[in-house]
């Protein structure tokens, strides 16, 4: 497997029957009555980091960009929200929208010039430009506050209860995946991986590498800014860490965990990161160590993730259970 996504699978091919999605969706409405507060604010962090990393693979599955700077929007979609509410009083329903439009546009400002590279060069532009805003926010201490963030950023009161801000992150975490599932099962979402493929092929059909690198750039920045406007008001605070390369590494992990070649696998990677990190976290602070042996491991083992490799076995099943039933009977 290449590190650029240049695979014979396809992302998103391999489906979730409707049995399947209609268990998970009873499951998750009836959650916050059997959890206590805590794990219900453990599966919030989940889902929102499900939907940051299904962004980030907008990238790195369907295009075949690795991003070290995807956190960047993920922390201009939570700092938006936060200097819309505390700066200008707006409420947070009309925050989140319009810090959307900011992180679209500073998204086509960054694609602009990011989509005029690829691979290596690429990683290394969306690093540059990340540590730039992240830079900015830590040093602009009249607007941002600088280091110490923004503080008190509470949600509104109809869903400040723990189970209404859970129903509250589970639809919008819902309606985000949904999009993005239409899009990357739409002709933009074919095209995309037509430019993953091969690019110069695609070149020589007059298809607009440019244009479309930076369409899907500007459309994985959004949805990762609608990651960080959920973020902000379930964290109470945001702070210029939020923004920072280490910070891109959460999704890239969560990805390679899952599977970067099916639409699911980001969330999948990101429960397992979650509830890992949590468990491992109780019992020693070296909790990033035993994080990297997991990675590596799925890396070396698993080199599709856990939902790759699932599929991989669930598709050799079928085929030497239609092998054995084509077999003529004694």
């Amino acid at each position: 497997m290449a590190i650029f996504g240049r695979s014979p699978a396809e992302p998103g091919e391999g489906g979730i029957s409707k049995g399947w999605i209609a268990g998970i969706l009873a499951v998750a409405l009836i959650l916050p009555h059997f959890l206590p507060v805590y794990y219900l604010q453990l599966v919030d962090l989940f889902l929102i980091g499900a939907l940051f990393a299904l962004s980030f693979n907008l990238l790195y599955g369907y295009m075949g960009l690795l991003s070290f700077g995807h956190a960047a929007f993920f922390g201009v979609g939570a700092y938006g929200v936060a200097l819309l509410m505390k700066k200008v009083g707006l409420h947070y329903f009309i925050c989140l929208p319009l810090s959307l439009i900011i992180t679209a546009l500073i998204a086509l400002i960054i694609g602009y010039f990011c989509a005029r590279v690829s691979e290596w060069f690429f990683s290394i532009l969306t690093l540059a430009f990340g540590q730039l805003l992240f830079v900015i926010v830590s040093k602009w201490y009249s607007l941002t506050s600088g280091d110490d963030g923004i503080q008190s950023v509470f949600p509104p009161a109809i869903i400040s209860g723990h189970i209404s801000y859970y129903y509250f992150t589970l639809i919008m975490v819902a309606i985000g995946a949904a999009l993005l599932w239409r899009i990357v099962h739409s002709p933009f979402g074919y095209t995309l991986r037509c430019l993953r493929d091969n690019r110069e092929k695609s070149e020589s059909i007059r298809i607009n590498v440019r244009q479309y690198q930076w369409m899907g750039f500007v459309v994985a920045g959004i949805f990762a800014g609608f990651a960080g406007g959920l973020f902000v008001t379930f964290n109470w605070a945001i702070a210029p860490t939020e923004l920072e390369w280490t910070k891109s590494a959460e999704p890239m992990i969560m990805t390679l965990l899952g599977g970067q070649f099916v639409f699911f696998g980001p969330v999948v990677g990101s429960a397992i990161f979650t509830f890992l990190q949590f468990v491992v976290g109780k019992k020693t602070i070296y909790w990033a160590l035993v994080m990297g042996l997991v990675l590596l491991s799925v890396v070396r083992f698993l080199p599709g993730g856990v939902c790759g490799f699932i599929e991989q076995r669930w598709a050799a099943r079928k085929r030497n259970k239609n092998a054995g039933a084509g077999q003529p009977s004694a």
